[in-house]
């Protein structure tokens, strides 16, 4: 009667229901969805629970999946390719609904032999070689880019650029963006990139090894605000000032930056919204209505937000006039 309402008497109906009612009964719908082909399961793959973009990311994710009444299976993979391909693994063993896969290591032929032609997946993140027919992503590459130009039109000549140490295509699109405002506004200036763990530890001690080899960046960028919020305790430690001794900019946007002092220039980027077109990328998989409009590539932009912390003076409003 659950699977097929409309094809039982209105009387037997209400018997059968009331005698669930009586009972306390609760059908079981993975159970159900097995018998129908689906588990009204999707996963999330992402490399690093713990920062904050992939955090958005999941909650993004989760809102568009409770609307369809979807839950989500998320997989920690820390980074690691050999983690990533045992969840690919455990994910197509499950039978989940569909896939979103946010910036994979595993090459494409690695991605196409695990998942299989069958399992509807979408791509969050640059890379993919054509093997995925729906992709999604953040331009950290452009936000790198308009940052670096930003600190050059202030005055700096040379800028440092700290990233995280994980090998994740989020890192390589931010050093290109870095390395073409360069060459663009500043092409006698030399690259300085450095690589540390994503967290206030990792930018710490980062610049404490800077100031121990008698180094003050005149400028610095780092991938987020946990290694501002670092960066900037090391500096404060040996009172130097921001931004009069050295400017501090980071391309993660949060409430730390706005409540550090000085407040740190940031990049404002998409990332929960950048979740829910993924989630909806999938589902229009899902349903197969994707068929209908073909591939796609949705690329979200990411926007400066100009603070105190790289000696900006002049009114907010006038920098977005």
């Amino acid at each position: 009667m659950l699977n097929h309402p409309e094809q039982v008497q209105p009387e037997t109906k209400t018997h059968v229901l009331a005698v669930m009612e009586s009972l306390n009964y609760r059908p079981n719908w993975f159970a159900r969805g097995l018998n129908l082909g689906k588990t009204s399961t999707i996963a999330l793959l992402v490399p690093n629970i713990e920062l904050r973009r992939y955090r958005e990311i999941m909650s993004g994710v989760e809102t568009v999946a409770l609307k369809k009444q979807h839950t989500v299976l998320l997989c920690n993979t820390h980074a690691d390719p050999q983690e990533e391909a045992e969840y690919l693994k455990m994910v197509v063993g499950r039978q989940v609904d569909g896939l979103i896969l946010v910036s994979p290591l595993l090459e494409g032929d690695q991605l196409a032999s695990l998942l299989g032609p069958e399992l509807p997946w979408v791509h969050v993140g640059p890379r993919n070689a054509g093997l995925c027919r729906n992709l999604c992503y953040i331009n950290y590459e452009e936000g790198a880019y308009q940052m670096t130009t930003h600190l050059i039109k202030m005055g700096h000549s040379e800028i440092f650029l700290l990233v995280d140490k994980a090998p994740l295509v989020e890192m390589q699109q931010i050093a290109d963006g870095y390395r073409r405002a360069l060459r663009q506004h500043s092409p006698g200036a030399g690259e300085n990139i450095l690589t540390a763990e994503d967290t206030a530890r990792g930018g710490y001690l980062a610049m404490q090894k800077l100031l121990q080899n008698h180094t003050i960046p005149p400028a610095l960028i780092t991938a987020s605000d946990d290694q501002a919020a670092g960066v900037m305790k090391a500096v404060l430690d040996e009172h130097i000032s921001i931004p009069e001794n050295m400017a501090l900019a980071c391309l993660t946007d949060s409430a730390t930056c706005s409540i550090l002092d000085p407040p740190v220039t940031a990049l404002e980027t998409p990332s929960r919204r950048l979740g829910m077109v993924a989630a909806r990328m999938l589902f229009d998989s899902i349903e197969g209505s994707d068929e209908l409009y073909g591939p796609q590539e949705i690329i979200l932009q990411p926007k400066l937000k100009i603070r105190r912390s790289c000696g900006n003076t002049k009114p907010i409003y006038e920098l977005f006039g």
